[in-house]
């Protein structure tokens, strides 16, 4: 009975690290509850007839009319149908917002309802390539012709896209043609690798460890040394998601496609990440590993809390993101919720974090998960736009000045200036101020830009050279595979369950770890090896 409910925890546990593997500060933040209907019969999608973008003058916006123009966005409140950023810019532009109000938590499931009966926003949120693939071939979303983009919107195509990823429509690119402006990931920094500085120097250590014979050493030191100095053998060296940094340092990760030799391959069965499941099999038999990673680092609040080491209890962690660490870098930077944290609960910790880089193996391979290249999200614009060529050139022309003036994408997510928001006498970094937070914005109909890279590091220089001094650019593993696989429905979840049992039996000691070799053969036939095969071509396809 015993050993039964032990395995029962422990495939909560690896359900839930393989989950963290791959998360960040996610979450959409759409407000809202009662999606208002548009007003235009020609958001009729079912009577829309494709025009050709090229024809002359219908792609043009017509100056003397105006747009009314419809878009479901992520919103972390409901928006006020009369806000002030939607008077805002539907002044500046001439034109009638109207922003649909969708809850959070039923986004999917209130744009279906509303899909099936054939409404349609002008612009909306895609949220994920699979979601894009599901839009394309239920005829919800129009094309969007690349030299209409270009034309219509100069600096959301250089700045934008091109500038942070070369070719970067290829990812909003369904059988020749674009139907989503993908969002790039303008900023890339892999997950934190945090040491609790006075545990080092309570066990002898003088520095972060770089190599994973020295990672290791100051595992066990950490599990045996008392380095929080209780008197009591109640420490660990780590716990679910400073697991990501042992399996890193062997050169693949869990869940995740990884590029070799000019190929995808799945990361959980390449050979290598059979030593890296007997190292943390030994590390758990030898108490090295916390016990309770079982119930993971974090017991409730905000996800990015590692309790576990905050409380004394381990002294390295991988979770969170890097600006969940970061100090508060100037006045009214943002973020930093870790930070501010500790600062209340152990000041101690704080004053001696080390911020230090992945523990390289002996084959040189190092790395914990770090953000793809884009964020699976799009832009996307309703089908019946393709009959309106002049409104999808007019919203394309609107997204791009909110981008290309840096005062008007800054009002677009901090609100109006002086009353919202404002510069820094002493910085000139813009901030909320009279109380006021991107909630407030929310509120205000939020009609948000999109941010290049020269504007995030304009409004945010001071967290990019912080988290550039602490080596976060160093050692990141990205996912490869972009996109959703043609089988996936069929074998995807029957994989990830024979995947995450043979973790677990090898992990625990219930299986020995030449198991892995049987697992692997039982993935490849249960449809992992078709699985690699479409990876493969999909690969190929982009490259």
């Amino acid at each position: 009975m015993k050993n039964k409910r032990k395995s029962w925890m422990i495939a909560l546990a690896i359900i839930f690290v393989f989950t963290m593997a791959l998360s960040g500060c996610s979450g959409s933040n759409n407000g809202g509850n009662n999606a208002p209907a548009s007003t235009e019969p020609a958001n009729n999608a079912a009577t829309a007839k494709p025009t050709d973008a090229a024809e002359g003058d219908k792609t043009k916006p017509d100056p003397n009319k105006k747009y009314h123009i419809s878009f479901a966005r992520s919103h972390v409140v409901p928006p006020d149908k009369d806000g002030e950023l939607l008077k805002y810019f539907g002044e500046k532009f001439n034109v009638e917002f109207d922003s649909w109000n969708i809850e959070s938590s039923k986004w999917h499931e209130i744009l279906n309802l509303k899909f099936a009966s054939r409404e349609i926003p002008d612009y909306m949120d895609v949220k994920g390539f699979e979601t894009l693939q599901k839009y394309v071939k239920q005829d919800l979303l129009a094309e969007i012709p690349v030299d209409m983009l270009k034309e219509y919107a100069p600096f959301i195509y250089e700045e934008f896209l091109e500038a942070a990823i070369p070719n970067a429509l290829k990812y909003g690119t369904i059988d020749g043609k674009v139907y989503g402006i993908p969002i790039p990931n303008q900023v890339r920094y892999r997950k934190p690798t945090v040491w609790r500085g006075d545990w080092l120097t309570n066990v002898g250590i003088d520095k972060a460890p770089e190599t994973f014979a020295e990672f290791e050493e100051a595992m066990y030191k950490f599990a045996n040394e008392d380095p929080n100095q209780s008197g009591k053998k109640d420490t660990y060296g780590l716990s679910q998601t400073g697991m990501q940094a042992v399996y890193g340092a062997f050169g693949y990760l869990p869940l995740i496609w990884q590029e070799k030799d000019g190929n995808l391959v799945y990361g959980s069965v390449q050979p290598e990440m059979k030593e890296a499941l007997a190292t943390l099999s030994k590390w758990y038999k030898d108490g090295v590993l916390d016990p309770e990673f079982i119930t993971g680092e974090n017991q409730g609040g905000y996800y990015a809390f590692s309790h576990a080491f905050m409380n004394n209890r381990i002294g390295f962690t991988s979770l969170g993101d890097y600006y969940h660490w970061k100090p508060l870098t100037y006045e009214g930077d943002s973020k930093s919720e870790v930070y501010l944290e500790l600062q209340k609960v152990n000041p101690q910790a704080l004053e001696t974090l080390i911020h230090g880089v992945p523990p390289k193996g002996e084959n040189g391979a190092m790395g914990v998960p770090a953000p793809n290249e884009v964020n699976g999200n799009f832009i996307g614009f309703g089908k019946h736009l393709e009959n309106e060529p002049d409104k999808l050139a007019k919203i394309l022309q609107i997204l791009n000045a909110q981008s290309e003036d840096y005062e008007d994408y800054i009002t677009s997510i901090f609100g109006i200036k002086g009353k919202h928001w404002d510069y820094d006498p002493n910085n000139g970094f813009p901030g909320f101020i009279n109380g006021n937070d991107s909630k407030t914005v929310a509120q205000m109909g939020l009609v948000s830009g999109l941010e290049a890279r020269i504007w995030t590091i304009k409004r945010a220089q001071p967290r990019i050279d912080w988290a550039r001094d602490n080596h976060f650019d160093v050692g990141g593993i990205s996912n490869a595979l972009l996109s959703p696989l043609p089988s996936d429905g069929k074998y995807k979840e029957e994989l990830k369950k024979i995947e995450e049992e043979a973790f677990i039996h090898i992990i625990s000691g219930d299986k020995p770890v030449d198991y892995f070799d049987e697992f692997v053969e039982k993935w490849k036939k249960a449809g992992g090896s078709q699985l690699e095969k479409e990876a493969n071509e999909w690969y190929q396809s982009i490259n």
